[in-house]
């Protein structure tokens, strides 16, 4: 019902259809221009997440760099002071805690030896020391439960012959120092004077440092963070299920997923950029990089809602202010609209008075110079022009109409002559028939038999003619008396 109101109001108002335009056409314009703005404004919010996730992530990248590169170099500074002191096995316990209240983001840190590198020590000699925040602790490590040669963090740099980060591991010691963390470790094989690998010297940083200074680098309220290992294998992800018992790849297992694949095959290719993934569903931006000491990679995931909310806050605050602002717009229009199409709708009205015939409603006087007001004013010219035509036309057709009634009673008046005439010769007939006729027998007897009949009926048949011919001519009269009055009656009429 309402539709067929609104269309009813579209076909009978031109105010509505005029508006109606304007606000189509300026509203398709400022669609049109509002596209073109979120797109060049979702280009820029894309290319600004871009640079800010970027930056941010070298920023993690390069701290986290820049101090293990400082680990490095104080366990380089260290080593050339154990290898100058292997003669001083006790020394080794110092130098353990020396470096570890250098260096307060290290967590432990290993001197260990060959075996029985030092007789008199024993089969196993490894100074460890461990910062558990509060106090650093010193012990010797290695028993026959213990064997630390068979450890990687001691095999790897001395098979290698050269320093090299260890992949984080489990550390659950139940003797001595108890330790249950998980670590990644800095070794470097310690030789002696004439070069032989004597032992390792390591350096370890809890995991959790990781976890915790790469956490910091969250761009957006609901981006995380990841770090591989060298194999792929999860270190940091916000899944705690997946660390060190899954790699990036092992989903892909089961699901064949190529852009996982090929993430996965950059990290650990120690590219670094981005890529648009889609992560449970929803649409993810991934930002990674390398770390140049480890060989590590750490990614952030950055959720593409979280990006462009502020733009869609945006896009919403505009949308606001667009439909405020055609609804002003449909407001202002639809007023000016209207005024303007006042004498219009005047005329129409005028028009109407016309179609009903009153021809003598007054049309205002319009003070406008536009083609409307000329159009009023022509208008009132030509009204006036019909109402006088029509009052002409009104007053001739009132003389017509005059005429026409008196020739209808002049044309009565001459039937009712016309009938008199016929009456007064029929019943003239009818008195002079018996008259003519005796006058005609009398004369025809008179004619056939003048010579058989006597002088006295002559006399009396001649009298009778006589008087038969009076009443002839006494009708006559009559007759001619009352054609004169007839011809008296109709010429005041025929006069008029």
């Amino acid at each position: 019902m309402e539709r067929k109101n609104l269309i009813k109001l579209l076909r009978s108002s031109l105010t509505a259809r005029l508006s109606l335009w304007v606000i189509v056409f300026v509203t398709t314009i400022f669609i049109a221009a509002l596209s073109l703005t979120f797109s060049e404004t979702k280009e820029t919010v894309k290319n600004e997440a871009l640079s800010k996730a970027t930056l941010d992530l070298e920023n993690i990248v390069l701290q986290i760099d820049n101090t293990l590169h400082q680990v490095e170099v104080g366990a380089n500074n260290m080593l050339k002071v154990i290898e100058r002191d292997l003669d001083k096995p006790d020394k080794m316990f110092d130098y353990s805690r020396q470096i570890l209240k250098s260096n307060p983001q290290l967590t432990g840190t290993s001197i260990s030896f060959e075996p029985f590198y030092y007789p008199e020590k024993g089969r196993y000699f490894s100074c460890y020391s461990y910062n558990n925040g509060d106090s650093i602790q010193t012990e010797q490590e290695g028993t026959d439960n213990y064997q630390y040669h068979c450890m990687d963090w001691y095999l790897i740099p001395k098979l290698l012959n050269k320093p090299y980060w260890i992949e984080p591991f489990m550390e659950n010691s139940e003797e001595g120092i108890i330790v249950n963390d998980i670590f990644t470790s800095f070794s470097q094989p310690i030789h002696d004077k004439r070069g032989n690998i004597v032992g390792t010297f390591s350096v370890d940083i809890c995991l959790n440092w990781f976890s915790e200074t790469i956490s910091k680098t969250k761009p957006y309220p609901n981006s995380y963070n990841i770090l591989l290992g060298k194999g792929g294998t999860f270190l940091v992800h916000p899944d705690s299920t997946k660390l060190f018992y899954e790699t990036i790849f092992t989903q892909t297992l089961e699901t064949p997923d190529s852009a996982v694949t090929a993430l996965g095959e950059a990290m650990l290719a120690g590219e670094s950029g981005h890529k648009i993934m889609n992560i449970g569903g929803e649409s993810c931006y991934v930002f990674y990089k390398p770390f140049k000491n480890t060989g590590w990679s750490v990614a952030v995931v950055c959720p593409e809602r979280d990006i462009y909310a502020s733009l869609r806050s945006f896009v919403i605050i505009m949308q606001l202010i667009a439909a405020i602002g055609i609804l002003l717009l449909l407001y202002f229009c639809w007023a000016i609209v209207r005024i303007s199409l006042k004498p219009l709708r005047n005329l129409v009205h005028s028009a109407s008075m016309f179609a009903e015939g009153r021809f003598d409603s007054e049309v205002p006087d319009s003070t406008r110079h536009d083609e409307i007001g000329q159009l009023q004013r022509s208008f009132r010219t030509m009204q006036k022009a019909l109402n006088d035509h029509v009052e002409e036309v009104r007053q001739e057709t009132e003389r017509l109409e005059q005429s026409n009634v008196e020739l209808l009673e002049a044309y009565k008046q001459t039937k009712e002559d016309e009938r008199v005439k016929s009456a007064i010769l029929e019943n003239m007939t009818d008195k002079m028939e018996k008259p003519v006729a005796n006058i005609s027998a009398i004369a025809h007897t008179i004619c056939e038999e003048h010579q058989s009949l006597s002088n006295d009926y002559m006399s009396s048949m001649v009298a009778k003619m006589q008087t038969d011919a009076a009443k002839v001519t006494e009708l006559l009269d009559d007759l001619i008396r009352s054609a004169v009055n007839v011809k008296n009656n109709q010429r005041p009429n025929n006069h008029e």
